[in-house]
C-alpha cells in the first residue's frame, strides 16, 4: 500500500515536470500565419468584351453584371519566399439561377493549369465569402503567372472583392 502511495506521488511529479510540460508544447506547434492580400473589384477586368458591367460608386464598389454573364481577370503577383495558401471571393448573388466563383490559374505562353476553384454562390442575397485551401501547386512556378479568374453568370451577382491568403513554406 505504502509502495503503491509512493509510485502514485512519483507519477504525478513527473506529469507535473518543466520536461514534461516543455515536449507537450513543443508537439502543439501553432500553424504557420497567412499574411493576407486584399483586391478591389476594380483591379479585376473584363475578359470578354461582351460583358455588360458596372463598377459601382465611381469605381469604389461593387462589380456587378447588367446582362448575360462574364469573365473577370486580375493579376495576382507572389513574391518568390510565398506561396498562396487560401483564395477567397466575396459576392452578393441575389440571383437564384445564376451563379459567381472564381478560380486561382498559372498562366504560361501557350498554356494554363487551374489551381483552384471555390466553390459557388447560393443566390441567398447576402454577402458570401467562398473559399477554398485546397490550391495545387503550380508545375513550373518559376515560368508564367498567377491570375485570379471570376465567373459572374447574371445580373443581380456582383464582386465586391477577393482575399489571398500567402504563407512561407511547403
Amino acid at each position: 500500500m505504502c509502495r503503491m502511495r509512493f509510485l502514485s506521488i512519483a507519477i504525478l511529479a513527473l506529469l507535473g515536470s518543466p520536461l514534461i510540460r516543455t515536449s507537450a508544447a513543443a508537439e502543439a506547434t501553432p500553424a504557420p500565419r497567412l499574411r493576407e492580400v486584399s483586391l478591389a473589384p476594380i483591379v479585376f477586368l473584363p475578359a470578354n468584351n461582351a460583358a455588360n458591367y458596372v463598377v459601382e460608386q465611381g469605381g469604389l464598389g461593387r462589380l456587378c453584371v447588367q446582362k448575360g454573364a462574364g469573365y473577370f481577370v486580375a493579376p495576382l503577383r507572389v513574391e518568390e519566399a510565398l506561396r498562396i495558401r487560401k483564395i477567397s471571393v466575396l459576392l452578393t448573388d441575389a440571383n437564384a439561377t445564376a451563379i459567381g466563383m472564381m478560380s486561382l490559374v498559372h498562366r504560361r505562353p501557350n498554356n494554363f493549369e487551374v489551381l483552384a476553384m471555390t466553390p459557388v454562390s447560393t443566390g441567398s442575397g447576402d454577402v458570401e465569402e467562398l473559399s477554398t485551401e485546397e490550391i495545387q501547386p503550380a508545375q513550373d512556378p518559376n515560368t508564367g503567372s498567377y491570375l485570379l479568374q471570376v465567373l459572374l453568370t447574371g445580373p443581380g451577382v456582383c464582386l465586391n472583392g477577393a482575399r489571398i491568403g500567402l504563407g512561407t513554406g511547403d
